[in-house]
């Protein structure tokens, strides 16, 4: 069979032209192929590598971004000392509002020399009915105020429930840069 094609090819000068116009482009192909194909293949597999880091590093530039935006905010909501007054005012009139009766209020300074923030503690008691204390004390927990429950202590007396509360928060204690 293999003698019958190359006798038929020796013969007919169209079937041998068309074949080896086949077989040159056929070594084009595979040549082409080698040259150029092979290798860009591996410039694309480095390239799809580099592309997959960027996107790595814009979506960290994006997350570094709003955790920055977020920071500053947290920065912003942090009151100077000369603020604690209107804290304490709000904190006592939003117990009046819910029916509660507020005695003095007690501050706790402590210091760090290394920070640019203060903590102070400060408590006061409370006295009303247990749903208005309980809506009080959710008040606290979902202002926005950076504030901390340290501790309660409830106690009764004639109906009445009385709060101890002890609360926590962070004051700029300085000008300098606090985050």
């Amino acid at each position: 069979m293999m003698q019958k094609a190359v006798d038929w090819l020796r013969h007919d000068k169209k079937s041998r032209t068309a074949a080896l116009i086949f077989l040159g482009l056929l070594c084009a192909n595979v040549l082409a192929y080698f040259l150029f194909l092979m290798p860009e293949a591996g410039r694309l597999k480095e390239r799809e590598a580099r592309c997959a880091e960027l996107r790595k590093r814009v979506a960290e530039a994006v997350l570094f971004k709003k955790q920055k935006e977020a920071l500053a905010g947290l920065k912003a909501g942090i009151p100077a000392q000369k603020d604690m007054p209107l804290l304490v005012k709000e904190l006592v009139q939003t117990a009046r509002r819910l029916h509660l009766s507020v005695a003095a209020v007690n501050y706790d300074i402590s210091r760090r020399e290394r920070e640019g923030l203060t903590m102070l503690s400060f408590s006061f008691p409370v006295e009303g009915s247990y749903p208005d204390l309980k809506r009080f004390i959710y008040e606290i927990e979902t202002s926005g105020r950076l504030l901390a429950i340290e501790g309660l202590d409830l106690g009764s007396d004639k109906g009445r429930v009385k709060l101890q509360m002890k609360l926590m928060t962070y004051i700029k204690g300085s000008e300098k840069s606090v985050l």
